[in-house]
């Protein structure tokens, strides 16, 4: 059979699991808005890292354009003296 009487264990019991609930929702809480603000920083991160790369790969090219006109002219020198 099932005693249905409320005894001062019972409350007590009813009470350690509701604040242990609590606490528990609580702390996930925080991790959650800690995650939460460090994938922004993250985004942030990977959006300034990607703006870098393309200005990287933009000086690149202009580089690359320069070392092809003076190879050209260099070419274009070399034909000369023969």
């Amino acid at each position: 059979m099932i005693d249905t009487t409320i005894s001062v264990g019972n409350i007590f019991t009813v009470i350690t699991v509701a604040g242990t609930i609590f606490f528990t929702t609580g702390t996930y809480s925080t991790k959650i808005d800690s995650l939460e603000t460090d994938s922004n920083k993250t985004v942030v991160r990977v959006k300034a890292a990607e703006k870098d790369i393309t200005n990287l790969k933009v000086s690149v090219a202009k580089i690359e354009t320069q070392l092809d006109d003076r190879f050209d002219r260099l070419e274009e020198l070399l034909m000369d003296l023969e």
